[in-house]
């Protein structure tokens, strides 16, 4: 599931974060090649990289959607045939009836089986 946000560098996609100085993007890869790009190793687990937004050919966020019983919600994870949907927008009866639990104030959830989900799509925005 992406949920997230995403940046295209040089022809690629990678994850990112805006920094506080908004013209400032990190870009993170799993992807040691990236090395010739630039990039730098973190932890000797990520590999990243401090751009400004006008070196990026696009920026955007990804949020992943899945419509259960009819209603749109956000999908969080998945794990094996199991899909956890995120409720946050809409009638808490309605999440409830749907044996939703509350995992936040006005956030609820739910795992569910994949074959239960009529469509898991993204929505792209940009930023």
């Amino acid at each position: 599931m992406r949920n997230d946000i995403y940046a295209i560098y040089k022809g690629k996609e990678y994850e990112a974060g805006i920094s506080e100085e908004s013209n400032v993007i990190v870009l993170r890869s799993k992807d040691p090649n990236d090395v010739s790009k630039g990039f730098s190793l973190y932890k000797g687990t990520i590999y990243f990289k401090y751009v400004h937004r006008s070196e990026l050919e696009e920026i955007y966020s990804i949020t992943t959607y899945a419509e259960y019983e009819g209603i749109k919600f956000q999908a969080i994870k998945e794990d094996g045939d199991k899909i956890l949907l995120s409720g946050v927008i809409g009638d808490y009866r309605v999440f409830e009836s749907l044996g939703m639990k509350i995992v936040d104030k006005g956030v609820y959830e739910k795992w569910v089986d994949k074959s239960d989900v009529t469509r898991i799509y993204e929505e792209k925005e940009p930023l």
